[in-house]
């Protein structure tokens, strides 16, 4: 009965971990869409001063932030650093979504583990949408995050009879001992007086030694 209990308890648990795994490919798609939502913004936002640096600056956006942070304005200093942040975020998020787009799949993993933005990741997890993509990277990393969470299991469970045969044979040998002592013969008084009158009585022997 406990083995039928164990099976179909791995089974389910290993359904559940592999619908889980499959939401990682999912869950990086969504959050690169979001990624190129920012990116669109960004780069309609730079688009606004692109025209600017057309007309006055020869389509020189860096002559133009030069021109702003030397003037003596300083809302124009201040538009120039909006200008400079704009511009790096939209490398920026470029650069993001060429590693989670155009690289290959473990590369995509390993690049959204190690350089998520946390908050446009909480936001993603927000509204993000269950799917059940049956992709081959998709299916890899069910099975994979599936049999990683079996193990895991099937090892602390390993552990846990390990420590508790340890403590079952100390307890016992604790016990045995106990059972030992309480098992011991008692001496009446009668015999206990005796022992001691022997003891304390001189022999033949110990009289010619002296």
């Amino acid at each position: 009965m406990l083995k039928i209990l164990s099976t179909l308890f791995d089974r389910c648990l290993f359904t559940l971990t592999f619908i889980l795994g499959l939401q990682l490919p999912e869950f990086i798609q969504q959050y690169s869409q979001r990624l190129s939502g920012h990116l669109n913004e960004a780069i309609s936002q730079l688009n606004e001063f692109q025209l600017i640096a057309d007309r006055h600056f020869d389509g020189s956006l860096t002559t133009m932030i030069n021109k702003y942070l030397i003037n003596s304005e300083p809302s124009i200093n201040e538009t120039a650093r909006i200008i400079q942040n704009t511009t790096h975020r939209v490398s920026d998020l470029k650069d993001q979504l060429f590693n989670l787009q155009e690289t290959e799949y473990v590369e995509r993993v390993y690049y959204f583990i190690t350089s998520f933005d946390e908050s446009m990741a909480q936001a993603t997890f927000q509204q993000y949408q269950l799917a059940i993509p049956l992709s081959l990277p998709a299916v890899i990393s069910g099975a994979l995050f599936a049999l990683t969470v079996i193990i895991l299991c099937h090892l602390i469970v390993y552990l846990f009879r390990v420590l508790l045969g340890k403590k079952t044979v100390k307890l016992n040998k604790s016990s045995k001992k106990h059972l030992k002592s309480k098992t011991k013969p008692q001496l009446s008084p009668k015999e206990s007086y005796k022992n001691k009158t022997s003891k304390a009585t001189p022999t033949i022997g110990d009289i010619n030694n002296i």
